[in-house]
């Protein structure tokens, strides 16, 4: 029996170590996505790069071309990397003056297309891989069960849901249960009386207008309106629907390439509203924000649903990257365009000592955040 135990018991880690790794895939990927939009976009803008890796410490593989001089490394700890570019950190000749292979030694907006370059990438990674989820996969729209006729007065004609709608849009706007499962009560609340509703009936679509109010609703399983205790019929409020549930419906191409905008900007204003309500206090911090280890522990949970789950889990965590990473705070990219933009306008640059101990300082802080988060996140 013992035995038995620990085997089940070794297969479970086993089975979490293969999570594990396949979360730190995902995570290498998004990297070098984004390290490699500053290194296509440099050497498309004429920089000299010195080194493109990663992860950080010791190197596991490396190779030097002999052609650029370039070094090319995948090192041991996968929770980073980097695309240095020659002289970026403000080297200077004897002299006083910059190489003109140095970094600061482009134009300000060469260098501001560099930085931008990386959160671009992730931004069109995650545009690609939810268009190919939403092709593939799909998203869950409302599926009409139990309906209901009106038993109010309406001023306006009355369209009732039929049993087996597909309910794809409401006002015009599409339905997107993958980012909120309550997205279609909250717009139909949103919006009220005399909604617009875009169903599938029998396959077709078309557009039907109901109103909220009180409704008898029908009993599918016995074709009968639903009843009190006394016997007379039971008023609900609301659409008319009486039970829904979620079906999952693909899409085309180009519907897919144009719901997959919708979808990031809309993870975007999520992400948004979480920061927003993690710094006015109505939001717990320990509940909503995490670091390093927090985000590898949520991939871990989402791909154990499968392929769809990795698609999912990356493109969520791209479009997140691509916007942390352009928020103006030292040591993160959109720090570095500010700087450079500042240079720009002056016509010199700040100093570049301060500047790169403002990011390096920037960095520890970084650091330290990404441990105390991800501590208040598992303790808290």
């Amino acid at each position: 029996m013992g035995l038995i135990i620990g085997a089940v018991t070794f297969l479970s880690v086993l089975e979490w170590i293969g999570y594990i790794l396949l979360a730190l895939l995902c995570l290498l990927f998004m990297i070098v996505v984004h390290e490699f939009g500053h290194y296509s976009v440099g050497k498309a803008l004429g920089f000299k790069v010195d080194q493109f890796s990663i992860g950080f410490g010791p190197a596991i593989i490396k190779h030097k071309s002999k052609k650029t001089g370039e070094l090319f490394a995948l090192r041991c700890i996968p929770l980073g990397g980097f695309c240095a570019f020659h002289g970026e950190g403000g080297t200077e000749n004897a002299d006083g003056k910059m190489s003109p292979d140095d970094f600061n030694s482009h134009a300000p907006w060469k260098r501001i297309l560099v930085f931008i370059a990386g959160a671009l990438f992730n931004f069109i990674s995650a545009v690609i891989i939810i268009t190919i989820f939403f092709m593939a996969y799909g998203d869950f729209v409302p599926k009409v069960g139990n309906t209901g006729v009106f038993c109010g007065e309406s001023s306006g004609v009355m369209q009732y849901f039929e049993e087996d709608d597909v309910i794809v849009a409401v006002e015009g706007n599409s339905i997107y249960s993958l980012v909120n499962p309550n997205d279609f009560a909250n717009q139909m609340n949103k919006v009220g009386d005399g909604v617009e509703v875009t169903v599938l009936r029998d396959g077709v679509e078309q557009n039907i207008k109901v109103h909220r109010g009180e409704y008898n609703i029908i009993d599918i399983a016995t074709g009968e309106f639903y009843t009190e205790e006394d016997g007379s019929i039971k008023v609900f409020e609301g659409y008319g629907i009486g039970g829904i549930s979620m079906e999952r419906q693909l899409f085309g191409f180009f519907e897919s390439i144009g719901r997959s905008f919708v979808f990031i900007f809309k993870i975007i204003a999520m992400l948004f509203a979480t920061l927003g309500g993690v710094i006015t206090g109505a939001l717990g911090i320990s509940e909503n924000l995490g670091g390093t280890i927090t985000a590898i522990s949520s991939i871990v949970t989402v791909t154990k649903i499968g392929f769809e789950g990795v698609l999912y889990a990356v493109c969520v965590l791209s479009a997140t990257l691509s916007v942390m990473n352009m928020l103006p705070l030292p040591a993160l990219d959109g720090s570095h365009v500010v700087f450079t933009t500042i240079e720009w306008i002056r016509g010199k640059p700040i100093n570049r000592k301060v500047e790169n101990a403002i990011h390096a300082i920037g960095l520890i802080l970084l650091f330290a955040l990404t441990i105390i988060l991800d501590i208040m996140h598992f303790v808290g």
